[in-house]
């Protein structure tokens, strides 16, 4: 194809144009980020980062494995945008006479890549075809408000592809020469149209995903000496309070959001048919970063009150966040905001005077504690002592429901010769008061079980609280340097006996029992532990029925986030309601949780609910 001279000059004219206007509107949607407060390293591990991105962005493993049909269309329109960035290079120097692609890969592998081309563009085409379907025709899995721009980037993406296509046929010159200036035209429009919607993600989610946390709802500790904050001429700033107080990371997860639903959809709150609206809240908060000034509050105007009273920290909007988006970090944030700073708005008010009154999140007291142990005639953890620290927890201490499973528990240790102990005294790990914003309350609570754990020479930890094992093993190293202690599930721990023989097991022994199981958050979502409690029933010879909302994707018993000891009246129904449908809906007798909060919320979703170490009790030789 032949271009005239007045050709080439339009060409580089409308490129050097599109390149400046570009350049300028990047600077000011990135200068929005650049706002945000400092935060936390998000360099480290380098290798470990890029691994992801390349996980979650060009295997789109996120994107697939939360909407199987709909993930695996992106993906294909995905990899179009890569395979077509080569070629889109070579498309702007035909012009000149130049093709770097046959430079590159000389005339046959040029020809080669052209025909690999062309069964991508059919299959892009198809693609977004299906896409477009799915969010403007078929309603029913869309129903959100539709967005002008997606049809507009739909409409691009078809027509980028068909033009492609149709060059690729050898047309007549002159309509050759339509295509080619209709496919140049489109791709040059098409930068513009990202960075004023929802598909700025495009160019900001491998970013975003690089940055993100390791772990899944990964809190700082706040510096809170008081002294220190009197003295500093800085603004202090005791979570997020204002728009001002907003991290470059939370602003950044604003702009990059791809409205895909994908959080709302999986929140147990939202699930619930509650006011908690995790893609509202993130919108909301992109909303305001470009409308509202740094003084007006976040309570209000980014989330409210009532929706944030109602979130669990059950990490399931995060987890499934295929562009990075850091919900728990606002979600903390605000509520630290309420405990530290403002000082309203908080649902957990009796929750935290019971801790600090009892240490105990039930507000059992420590005589009725000293009672438990006595009569269960559990070995009292002496210092120095050799063995495993059984962490009993504040269900466990005093839930009189728990007795059976911590019975369960001390017997499986001694039938498997496990040197063991208890506390005398347990105060309250802390877990639930960080998330309810009382950072404060949080590390009192740590630093005295951190003291008391090296005064009794604790080195490894056995719990059946999730948790509390969170706490132990990520939480209270990163408020003091130095402090490391093994922490084991009790799941995982009984899993170990049962497999070097220590715990031996019965066949048949409950009789093809049929069971479901529910994954507790803090155990599966957020530290990955799925297959123990599962391996341990096989074992035990139960027939486990899955329920349908499982492992990464199971719903939260409702307990998190202080909930299993809140007295709240929610509308229209509780989370644990929820779950209780799901539960019935295996038709399975028995339910087995692995989380004392989980049996304490499930209780009576089913005939029976029984810890895994009660299970297994049952069921040894």
């Amino acid at each position: 194809m032949t271009f005239a001279p007045w050709e080439r000059i339009l060409l580089l004219a409308l490129l050097a144009v599109s390149l400046g206007i570009f350049v300028r509107d990047f600077r000011r949607r990135i200068s929005l980020v650049l706002r945000g407060r400092p935060d936390r390293v998000r360099w480290d591990h380098p290798g470990r980062r890029l691994a992801r991105v390349v996980r979650e962005v060009l295997f789109q493993s996120r994107v697939i494995s939360g909407r199987p049909v709909a993930g695996t269309m992106h993906a294909l329109v995905f990899l179009g945008f890569v395979f077509f960035g080569f070629e889109t290079i070579d498309h702007f120097l035909e012009p000149f006479g130049v093709s770097y692609l046959d430079a590159l890969l000389g005339p046959r592998g040029h020809q080669l890549f052209g025909q690999w081309l062309a069964v991508w563009a059919v299959l892009v085409a198809v693609a977004i075809t299906g896409l477009a379907l799915r969010r403007f025709v078929f309603v029913r899995y869309s129903p959100d408000p539709k967005s002008w721009s997606s049809g507009v980037v739909a409409l691009f993406i078809f027509l980028l592809m068909v033009t492609w296509l149709h060059l690729e046929t050898d047309p007549a010159p002159a309509v050759a020469k339509v295509d080619w200036w209709a496919h140049a035209l489109i791709i040059i429009v098409f930068p513009h149209l990202i960075l004023r919607s929802k598909h700025f993600h495009l160019l900001m989610a491998p970013v975003n995903i690089f940055f993100r946390t390791e772990r899944l709802g990964e809190l700082l500790p706040l510096d809170l000496d008081l002294e220190a904050l009197e003295e500093s001429e800085e603004e202090i700033s005791l979570g997020l309070e204002k728009l001002g107080d907003l991290t470059w990371k939370e602003r950044l997860d604003f702009l990059t959001c791809v409205e895909c639903r994908r959080c709302t959809d999986n929140c147990p709150a939202n699930q619930a048919g509650q006011v908690l609206d995790p893609r509202g809240f993130i919108l909301a908060g992109r909303h305001a970063i470009e409308e509202r000034p740094d003084d007006d509050p976040v309570i209000g105007t980014v989330i409210t009150e009532d929706a944030l009273a109602l979130c669990t920290s059950c990490g399931a909007c995060e987890n499934i966040c295929p562009t990075g988006v850091e919900h728990l970090q606002v979600l903390v944030g605000a509520k630290r905001a309420q405990a530290l700073a403002l000082g309203t708005g908080m649902v957990a008010a009796d929750f935290l005077r019971d801790v600090e009154r009892t240490g105990n999140a039930l507000g059992i007291s420590r005589d009725a504690r000293r009672k438990l142990l006595e009569e269960l005639d559990l070995p009292t953890w002496q210092a120095g002592q050799d063995g495993w620290l059984l962490w009993l927890g504040c269900v466990w201490s005093g839930n009189p429901d728990a007795k059976g499973a911590v019975r369960a528990t001390a017997e499986l240790l001694r039938r498997a010769g496990v040197p063991f102990g208890v506390l005398a005294e347990e105060s309250c790990c802390g877990h639930h008061s960080r998330r309810q914003g009382e950072e404060m309350q949080f590390q009192v609570l740590a630093r005295e079980n951190i003291e008391r754990f090296r005064e009794a020479g604790v080195r490894r930890i056995l719990t059946p609280c999730p948790h509390c094992q969170l706490t132990f093993r990520f939480e209270y190293p990163d408020l003091e340097e130095g402090f490391s202690v093994e922490v084991v599930h009790h799941s995982r721990f009984l899993l170990g006996l049962v497999e070097e023989g220590r715990l031996g097991l019965r066949k048949g022994a409950l009789g093809g029992a049929r069971a479901t199981y529910h994954d507790p958050c803090y155990l599966g979502r957020y530290q990955g532990e799925y297959e123990a409690p599962r391996r341990l029933l096989r074992d035990a010879g139960v027939d486990l029925v899955e329920m349908e909302k499982n492992r990464s994707r199971s719903t939260c018993c409702g307990g998190g986030n202080a909930g299993f000891a809140l007295r709240v009246d929610v509308k229209p129904r509780r989370i644990d309601q929820l779950r209780a449908e799901h539960v019935r809906a295996t038709g399975a007798p028995l339910l087995v949780t692995a989380c004392p909060e989980c049996h304490m919320m499930l209780n009576a979703a089913t005939k029976e609910t029984r810890d895994i170490s009660e299970v297994i009790r049952d069921a040894l030789a």
